[in-house]
């Protein structure tokens, strides 16, 4: 009897250590699920913060871009500048030299007018032999003389293409694309043609009408191949195709940018949408 007694304990006693050991399993795999958890969202979180530092990034490096694309104008206005600057002591020159030969062009009590050299003879003795040539003679650019049909034509398209420029950075895109056009049509093949279609793009991109923003791009390329905006424009096809959705196109233009231009800002950008798109799954 009481063997039985003694039997019965024992397996009392090794169910309820069984039922011990089952709960601590069981917490032990719970804290473990939880420890899991608990690392996967530091991941998620770590993820969410490199893909905003991604965009922040991205977005300082357009801002780069358009900024040197600004210091880009502004080297062609200065050019423009120092052309004026040298007219315009040109001009002084052939005064001056006017003036040391007794000429006095526009001027009130001139001579009549030496048929043989364009210019005016001064009045009183006539001039000593070889004066009149050494004076020079009017024509195109000469004081006094009106502009010529090419310095007019140059003063137009600068005019127009500054205005649109100048709209655009003060961010009015519609009086940008306006004047962008303007040139474009009216100087097709003028000096800043292959930057006005650019600048017309960007200025349709911004207002996120991005199929007249692609084709723009696609012409700079097509028509301006060796332009230094083709790297800018390749890129924004590629922007474009993304923003449409055509996401293989988009990567397929990526692809081509880093493989065309190596170590340029566009490559890097490039690369950087490429990222971008793997880990969003396009």
């Amino acid at each position: 009897m009481k063997t039985g007694r003694t039997a019965f304990a024992g397996i009392v006693f090794l169910a309820w250590s069984a039922a011990a050991l089952a709960t601590a399993s069981n917490r032990e795999l719970e804290e473990r699920a939880n420890e899991t958890d608990a690392r996967l969202a530091a991941v998620e979180r770590a993820n969410q913060t490199l893909v905003q530092l991604q965009q922040q990034i991205e977005a300082l490096r357009q801002e780069m871009r358009a900024l040197r694309g600004q210091i880009d104008e502004a080297h062609h206005e200065l050019e423009g500048l120092q052309r004026q600057q040298r007219d315009l002591y040109s001009d002084l020159d052939r005064r001056l030299l006017l003036i040391e030969n007794g000429t006095a062009p526009g001027g009130q009590g001139a001579g009549p007018v030496d048929r043989r050299e364009g210019v005016e003879a001064p009045a009183g003795p006539p001039p000593a032999p070889g004066a009149v040539a050494a004076a020079g003679t009017t024509g195109p650019g000469a004081p006094g003389s009106a502009p010529t049909e090419d310095e007019i034509r140059a003063s137009d398209e600068t005019t127009v293409y500054s205005d649109a420029f100048a709209a655009l950075k003060a961010g009015r895109f519609d009086e940008a694309a306006r004047g962008f056009q303007l040139y474009v049509t009216k100087y097709p093949d003028g000096p800043r043609a292959d930057y006005a279609t650019y600048w017309l793009g960007e200025a349709f991109y911004v207002q996120k009408d991005y199929t007249t923003a692609l084709k723009l791009f696609q012409k700079v390329l097509a028509t301006f191949p060796d332009s230094r905006k083709a790297p800018d424009a390749m890129l924004k096809v590629a922007y474009s195709q993304y923003e449409l959705k055509a996401f293989r196109n988009a990567r397929a233009t990526l692809q081509k940018v880093v493989a065309t231009y190596p170590g340029t800002d566009a490559q890097r950008l490039a690369e950087q949408r490429l990222v971008q798109m793997d880990s969003e799954g396009r």
